[in-house]
């Protein structure tokens, strides 16, 4: 929900965006600094399995000591057009043990017979300032640095630049460190002790400043070396969005503001380079597959609209990894773990680069063992009936912009009647979850885009007339304002669109001004 906004007092000035009600400017740039950021995926949260006092419901157990949950009372008002005053109140309580509260009773996706507690380190860690409010006024990489000292409600890669030619980067957030468990499974409550015994430091956070090679950024990947102190995560975006980025960056000359904005677009899939080429060999193999492996043959591993090599190698990869899992875990179950790509993608990835594991046979099939080959054949040829039905027969005529769409869609009317009215409708999409340009699709709903980027920026430093910039919507909140939605069609086209920056520049664009005058 960024909101852009520029700030000009006479004591200085910040455009980027920024999230209403939030005091403060989280990615953009004032006189001497530039901000971005990226989700830094700390863990910060634990399950706990508690256990009841079989002599009282109302207490649970550490140990053999006894104590009793604490209970909240809370009136929630639910819009009700039947109520006297629109609204009805409903009461609840929530049971809460020393670590957090019950959440078992109220969370579907936890399907036990266990009392399951949640700890957040946000609801113990959270200061009185949020911490983004100085950000504004930062005059260097140190000042910005000091500012993210104080951020402890989420965990952020901030990248950042000064005038000064310093360049930074800095994770924000608290993480707990633990004595007992990594926070992958529940923890199991045997005694009084306390697993958090205490938070990394924030000296100890992941950070860089000024680094030889002379660039800095992130895309969400595993930020931390083998050789860190801590737990930090076990939740990270595969690393080829990243090493995309490290080709770019790393490739001679000095780098453009408009090279910064085609990488943010760059479509190249770096995951498919390697993999695409193994899947095209196992199809080639069968008449029955052969057309679908000419099509892998001949893409450029490019995820474009206009190409039917993302769409062959996107849906046979994801059926292939129902296959591998399915007949181990269940149907329901390999659907919930595969629906969490960053969790087990690179894993498959590097067994199907071994090219052999206990996963890919089929445990069902006791008279034949299967081949990661005939995995690939048999999700081929799932796929083939599949998407023949939807675009037809020719493999060649699957292109990736007619199964990659990316809908935009109002808050007010996310779906159901009104929905296109107030929306900006669908829109073939670059890109996937392995590219620079973002397209990442829930797995058990392909292909549209669930995750796209929420801000394409560059601000340069040396420029203090704009910063260039897109949001996948409009500026304005106000339904059927012409600002609500006209920065749709810039980026998906890629139109550079210039956020200005000085007096001068905003007083030649200027196309309407509002004053607000006190009584």
């Amino acid at each position: 929900p960024w909101y852009p906004c520029g700030l000009i007092t006479p004591e200085g000035r910040a455009v980027g965006v920024m999230i209403p009600g939030i005091p403060g400017m989280v990615i953009g740039r004032n006189d001497y600094c530039s901000i971005g950021v990226t989700n830094a995926y700390g863990d910060t949260q634990d399950l706990y399995v508690e256990t009841i006092d079989p002599g009282n419901p109302d207490r649970y157990l550490e140990g053999t000591k006894s104590l009793p949950f604490e209970i909240i009372e809370e009136t929630l008002k639910i819009k009700d057009k039947e109520a006297p005053q629109g609204f009805r109140e409903e009461k609840i309580k929530i049971k809460l043990t020393k670590r957090g509260p019950v959440i078992s009773d109220v969370t579907p996706d936890l399907k036990t017979d266990k009392v399951i507690t949640m700890r957040w380190s946000m609801f113990e860690s959270m200061s009185p300032s949020l911490g983004f409010r100085t950000l504004i006024s930062a005059q260097n990489v140190q000042d910005i640095r000091e500012s993210l000292s104080s951020v402890s409600t989420i965990m952020l890669n901030f990248v950042f630049a000064d005038t000064q030619g310093n360049i930074g980067w800095q994770t924000s957030g608290r993480i707990p460190i633990r004595s007992g468990g990594n926070g992958l499974v529940p923890f199991e409550v045997k005694s009084s002790s306390d697993n958090w015994t205490g938070w990394i430091p924030f000296n100890d956070m992941p950070h860089s400043y000024n680094p030889e090679k002379g660039w800095l950024g992130t895309c969400n990947h595993k930020i931390i070396k083998s050789d860190y102190p801590y737990y930090y995560s076990s939740h990270f975006s595969p690393s080829y969005r990243y090493r995309r980025l490290k080709e770019l960056l790393d490739s001679p000359g000095v780098k453009t503001v408009d090279d910064h904005w085609r990488f943010q677009r760059d479509t190249m899939n770096l995951m498919a380079k390697q993999i695409a080429p193994i899947m095209e060999k196992a199809l080639s193999a069968h008449e029955d597959t052969k057309k679908m492996g000419e099509v892998l043959a001949q893409w450029d591993f490019m995820d474009d609209p206009d190409k039917a090599g993302p769409t062959v190698f996107q849906a046979v990869f994801r059926e292939f990894a129902l296959l591998t899992y399915q007949d181990e875990l269940g149907v329901e179950l390999a659907e919930a773990m595969l629906n969490v790509w960053y969790f087990w993608q690179e894993r498959l990835n590097s067994m199907i680069l071994t090219g052999v594991s206990p996963w890919f046979d089929n445990g069902n099939t006791k008279d034949k063992k299967e081949s990661m080959n005939d995995l690939f054949h048999q999700a081929a040829l799932s796929v083939k009936e599949e998407l023949g039905a939807k675009y037809g027969k020719n493999p060649k005529d699957w292109l990736w912009g007619k199964a990659h769409l990316m809908e935009f869609v109002s808050p007010i009317r996310r779906k159901g009647f009104g929905k296109g009215f107030i929306g900006a409708g669908s829109h073939p999409a670059p890109g996937s979850q392995e590219t620079l340009y973002r397209g990442y699709y829930k797995f058990t709903k392909p292909y549209n885009v669930y995750v796209p980027a929420s801000l394409r920026m560059v601000a340069d430093l040396g420029d203090n007339d704009k910063i260039l910039a897109v949001l996948p919507g409009g500026v304005s909140g106000r339904l059927f304002d012409k600002h609500m939605k006209d920065q749709v069609k810039p980026y998906m086209n890629g139109d550079k669109m210039y956020w200005w920056f000085s007096d001068s520049a905003i007083k030649e664009h200027a196309k309407h001004t509002l004053i607000l005058s006190p009584q």
